[in-house]
Formats: structure tokens, sequence, C-alpha cells
């Protein structure tokens, strides 16, 4: 999973061929629209409290779906995104705690320059597990998408949900992921 990170990471640093400009060559608002797409990559979590047995840890690959709209203002690019994402992510500890659906909404701010986007996200989140139940938390995140043509974005996240007292379970749980991401802008 880590060549998969790091080769994404480096087909989107190094893509060159494609340039997002409009047909005047102005790079101003390349990042103003809508995007649809999927992602996939992997997920570690952690029960901060050792409330399960002995220290709670966990790890799996994560992959979903996400929707996004960003407006840039000169260099300034804001927005918010949506994602979904099915989780695979077990304790080892025995307890027999997995994972399941994690939902996520988020504001974004960042940096667009030609056809990169640097940005942060703060945001809630809506997590599932197959035998602790579900519960609300936050989620902080940073990433950098590339626009490969005028309409295909690829990307790449790390996110960081927290959920204190997951469930009045006394869990509180941190889970972590990297995705790439491949998407669609309108």
């Amino acid at each position: 999973m880590r060549r998969l990170v790091i080769g994404a990471l480096a087909l989107l640093l190094t893509s060159g061929t494609a340039t997002a400009m409009d047909h005047s060559g102005s790079a101003s608002g390349q990042w103003t629209g809508a995007q649809l797409g999927v992602l996939y990559g992997y997920s570690w979590m952690k029960d901060m409290n050792n409330v399960l047995r002995l220290t709670a840890e966990g790890n799996g690959d994560v992959m979903g779906v996400y929707a996004a709209y960003n407006h840039q203002v000169g260099h300034f690019v804001g927005g918010g995104e949506v994602t979904y994402s099915r989780h695979d992510n077990m304790f080892t500890d025995g307890s027999g705690v997995r994972v399941g659906d994690v939902f996520a909404a988020k504001l974004r701010a960042g940096v667009g320059y030609d056809r990169y986007n640097a940005y942060g996200m703060v945001g809630v989140t809506h997590g599932t597990t197959n035998l602790a139940g579900d519960d609300w938390g936050a989620v902080f995140g940073v990433g950098l998408d590339v626009l490969l043509t005028h309409y295909l974005v690829a990307g790449i996240q790390y996110n960081y949900y927290n959920y204190v007292d997951f469930n009045h379970t006394k869990i509180d749980a941190d889970l972590s992921e990297v995705t790439v991401r491949l998407g669609y802008k309108f």
C-alpha cells in the first residue's frame, strides 16, 4: 500500500503533459466548479484510552466516493466536500470491533496555482461499527489536487478522524487515512 501511495504522489507531481488553463491562457478560476470522484487508500486506528484489552489498534483498506465544490478568487480556493468511505479496519485486541462506513462533510480552504491546489480541511464525521454502534466526531485533513486535463482531477489526501467516547463506550477512537483520488470536474 505504501508503494501505491508513493507512486500516485510521484505521478501527481510529475504529470506535466496537460494544462488546465482556459482558452485565453488565464489560470484564474480554473479550480471553480463541482467534482465527483472515487478514492482508495489505507487507514489505521487506535483506541486512545485503551478501553479495549491491551493496546487496541487496527488497519486496513479504505475505498469510497466524494463530491466537492470549489470557488477560486485569485489564488485562494475555498469550498466544501462530502465523502463516503468503506473501511476494512478491525481492532486487533480480539474484541471483534470493526469500522464500517464513514461519512464526512468538510470545509476546504487553500491555495490554487496553475494546475495545483493545496488545501486544508475541517469538518464533521459520522462513523459506524459492527458492535459499538455509530457516533459523530470531528475530521481534519490536508490534500493536494492536480488537474491532469481541464476536467480530470487526481489527488492525494490525509484525513484524521477523532471520535470521543464513541457511542458512550468510553472508546476514544482515532482513525487516520491516506487516500488517492480520481475525479471529474464539471
